[in-house]
């Protein structure tokens, strides 16, 4: 089956979904509030590009705003990616935007970093 795009997502083109891809997001559609459904993906998806893995995060952190866990590991696999990156680099931005973010989201408690 060729690559699909994501139903809905009009005039985007950054969702490009693979055949192995069906199974993991049949279960999101089925369950998107639950944490495991979403890091099972996500763990299924570490070796992808890491703009398809940061997507994947985003995603699911827009449907549980309020993952710790995700956030979590949201924030270190960011970090990791810009980690032998010049401080100038504007992906450093992008990192410091994503943990005031998680600030935002998780206010009450705290994020460790």
């Amino acid at each position: 089956m060729p690559d699909m795009e994501m139903p809905g997502a009009v005039g985007r083109t950054d969702l490009v979904f693979e055949e192995e891809d069906l199974q993991y997001e049949e279960e999101i559609l089925r369950n998107p509030f639950s944490v495991k459904c979403w890091m099972r993906y996500i763990e299924f998806k570490q070796s992808a590009p890491r703009h398809a893995l940061n997507l994947l995060y985003e995603r699911a952190l827009k449907e549980l705003p309020g993952s710790y866990k995700l956030w979590y590991n949201y924030l270190k696999q960011r970090r990791k990616q810009v980690k032998n990156r010049c401080v100038t680099d504007p992906a450093y931005e992008e990192v410091n935007n994503c943990h005031e973010r998680a600030l935002v989201f998780m206010h009450k408690g705290s994020i460790e970093i």
